[in-house]
Order: structure tokens, then sequence, then C-alpha cells
């Protein structure tokens, strides 16, 4: 019994780094939008690990242009506020050190990892789910915000964990808790998903939808593509659609309790999930059926929530006062957090945020054109390697052309898990250089969590 005790143990330390990237995750997907007290001091365990490890095969096109984007961001902070550390480029650099990890990882743990990242989007939605059920109960439920404390980033985390899920999923030859677990999560995430009632990220979900179908057409052809397109648009409305349903019992009847029943259907659903899909495999004329009821699912969330073209239309006069400071300092920007200083000094609406709710255009205004560029070269870069998560990646940058996803550390984290193959198209490293690149990280986070 001791000596079973004792190989476990062996066999989990040998995964050490794969443990610390899972405990990354959780980590900075409860931070928000960073700490960088916090990351920093994670930062520090995780550089300490990756010292120790063998480096492997990495893709440099896109780690230089991290570092550049981390580079120029810290010019830009200390040129507009004097230090370097009360920033999110302080806490942006962790994603380096994340990508240089995933590298070290064997094939086996890469997977796991990506898993694990589909596993901890369930929880996140679990909880998610019982925290509206909860408030539904006492009469105050309203759009699901849960752990990230605000719907919008809510939905695209579930949005990002669920084409996660969809480009890592298991087999059904694949035996054991975590692929059984695995197969059974989508209804999970897309119930809770349609409790934020976000529209940007039911937005972002279906480019990523139509970026997947895209693939499917040039792998097997327009006829087996639309089949496979039904099948996935009919799952989506099954559990969208509940998920409105839910949302709708818990806001705006006198009978919350009816939020129980939906909830224990949702669970019966998820342990039916793969005797459901054998259903439309079987009959194919029912998922064109279910797409059609995709159609009133979409104007159910759209009645539910009116108020969202407003809200677009505020945004799109926020990215055109950004645009007005892209010229303020085209080579530095005006700094990190100045943007809504400026904002509230000037003629046009004060929207009273931290961020312009169009990613590229914020880095632009605030980080000057070369931390832009950085970005846009991770984006091309990824994109050109035609990853297995690509509609993934396509959801989330839609989602970070009309709101800032990107500074949720959580959901970027995820990304990079999902999306991120360092091994495609990467070169191995030198020994010397990667522990060098690793204690200088290290230092790093040292002094941003001494002085900050």
């Amino acid at each position: 019994m001791g000596g079973s005790l004792a190989k476990r143990i062996d066999s989990i330390s040998d995964h050490y780094v794969l443990l610390l990237l899972a405990l990354a995750l959780m980590g900075l997907t409860i931070v928000g939008v960073g700490d960088t007290p916090t990351v920093s001091m994670l930062g520090i365990v995780l550089c300490v690990a990756g010292i120790f490890q063998m480096p492997g095969r990495i893709d440099t096109r896109i780690l230089f242009p991290m570092l550049l984007y981390l580079v120029v961001g810290a010019a830009s902070s200390y040129g507009a506020i004097g230090n370097v550390t009360h920033t999110y480029t302080a806490t942006h650099a962790i994603y380096p050190v994340l990508y240089f990890l995933m590298a070290s990882l064997k094939k086996e743990e890469l997977r796991w990892l990506r898993w694990f990242t589909a596993v901890w989007a369930g929880y996140v939605a679990a909880n998610g789910i019982v925290q509206f059920l909860m408030k539904a109960m006492n009469g105050t439920a309203g759009r699901l915000g849960g752990m990230m404390s605000n719907a919008n980033s809510m939905g695209i985390f579930l949005v990002v964990g669920w084409f996660g899920l969809m480009a890592w999923a298991p087999g059904p030859e694949e035996k054991g808790l975590i692929p059984a677990l695995l197969r059974r999560l989508e209804p999970l995430l897309l119930t809770a998903l349609a409790l934020t009632l976000s529209m940007g990220s039911f937005l972002a979900l279906a480019v990523g939808m139509a970026v997947r179908a895209a693939g499917w057409v040039k792998e097997s052809g327009w006829r087996e593509a639309a089949w496979r397109s039904a099948r996935m648009l009919a799952k989506a409305a099954l559990c969208v659609g509940a998920g409105i349903l839910m949302y709708f019992t818990g806001r705006h009847t006198s009978a919350p309790l009816l939020c129980v029943g939906l909830v224990l259907w949702l669970v019966a659903l998820m342990f039916l999930w793969e005797q459901f899909d054998r259903f439309l495999l079987a009959y194919r004329w029912f998922p064109w059926m279910m797409c059609a009821g995709g159609f009133a699912v979409a104007l159910a969330a759209v009645a539910v929530r009116p108020s969202a073209a407003a809200t677009f239309l505020e945004r799109l006069e926020m990215m055109r006062n950004g645009v007005g400071y892209l010229t303020a300092d085209p080579l530095l920007g005006v700094g990190p957090y100045q943007w809504r200083e400026l904002n509230l000094a000037d003629a046009d609406t004060y929207f009273n945020t931290w961020h312009i709710h169009n990613v590229p255009l914020h880095i632009g205004v605030e980080l000057g054109l070369l931390a832009l560029a950085a970005v846009v070269l991770i984006i091309l870069r990824t994109l050109l390697k035609k990853g297995r998560n690509v509609a993934g990646f396509a959801a989330f940058l839609l989602h970070n052309l009309m709101d800032t996803s990107f500074f949720y550390m959580g959901t970027t984290t995820s990304v990079l898990f999902t999306v991120g193959e360092p091994e495609k198209g990467g070169k191995q490293p030198n020994r010397i250089l990667v522990r060098a690149f690793f204690a200088a990280f290290a230092l790093v986070f040292v002094y941003f969590y001494c002085v900050h």
C-alpha cells in the first residue's frame, strides 16, 4: 500500500510543470485582469521550475514578438508614469514564461494540459450556474458574471473553453474518468454561456463555428460539412435555448423554483449527451429541424436583452474617440491606463472604463504602434500555422474587436493553452539560453513584487 502510494507520488512529481501550468490557469482566472504581486509570485515559481527543465522546440516567431510587446510596454509605462510595475504590461510578462514552459512538455502532457483547460472551463460554468440558481432563489438573478465578475468576460471565457474542448476532446475509444467527463461538458458550457446574455460572445461563437465549418469543407466537401455543421448548430440551439429559458425563469417570473428542474434536466442531458449525439447521427433530418429552432433561440436572446444595440453603438463611439489618440505618440503611445484620463478631459462622452473596447486599437493608443505591430505578428503567425483550434482563436480575435477579453488573464491563458502549438515550426533552443531566459524573468518578477 505504502509502496503504491509512493509510486503515485513519484509519477505525479514527474509531471510537476504540467501541474504548475494547471494551477497557473486557475490562479490567473481568479485574478481577473491581473494583480501584480500575485502574478509576480506565480511567475517566480514558474521560472524556478523552468530553469531545471530540458528545453523543447519553441516557435521564436511568436516568442520574439511577445518579448517586443513587453519591452515596448515597459518603455511606454516608464515614459508615461515613471515606473514599469503599476500597469498591465507587468502582469503580461507571465505569457512568454507560460509559452516557454508549454514547449518543455511532452506531447501527452500537452494533451492533458488542454484537457484540464476544458475541465476548468466546465468547473467555472458549473460554479456560475449554481451561483445563478442561488440568486434566482432570493430574487436577485441577473446576467451571469460568475468567477469573472463580468458577464461579457464570462461569456468569451466559456466560448474559448468550448472551442478548446471541441478541438482536443478525446475520442469515444478513450476510456477513463476524465475522457468520459470531457465528452459530457459541452451542454454545461453552452448553457452557462446563454446565462451571460453576452451578445459579443454569441457573435464570437458564430464566427468560430463558421471557421470550423470552413475547415470541414476543405476536409470532406460541402455536403458532409453542411451535415456536420447542422449537428453542431443543433446541439448549440438545444443548450443555449435551455440557458435562455433558465434565465427568463429566474429573472422574469415569480416561480424561480422551476430553475431547479431545468438544472436537473441539464444534469440528465450531460449524462445522456453521447446518446443524443448518436440520435442525431441516426436521424439525419432532425438536426436540420433543430437548426430552425436555433433562429427562435437567437430571437429570444435579443428580446431578453434589448439594450445590446445601444451598447454596441456606444462602443463604436468609444472606438472613434480612441482613433483620435493614435497619433498622440505613435512610437510609445500615451501610456498604460492614460486613455481613461484623456477621455475624462476631452469633449467627447466619458465612457468610464479603463480599456477601449477594441483591443488592437487600445494597444495602439496606449502602448504605440510598435507594440501593436508585435501583437499583429503573433496573430498572423498563429493563423498561418493553421492549428487544430484555429476556430477558437478566430472567436477570441473577433471578441477583442468589440470588447476587452485579452486583458482578462484567465481567458488569454486558456487561448494560449488550447491554441498555442510552440513545437509546430519551432526550433530547439540552447539549454544555457533557456536557463538565462528563466533566470532573467525570475529577477524581473522579484523586482515587480518588491517594488509594487
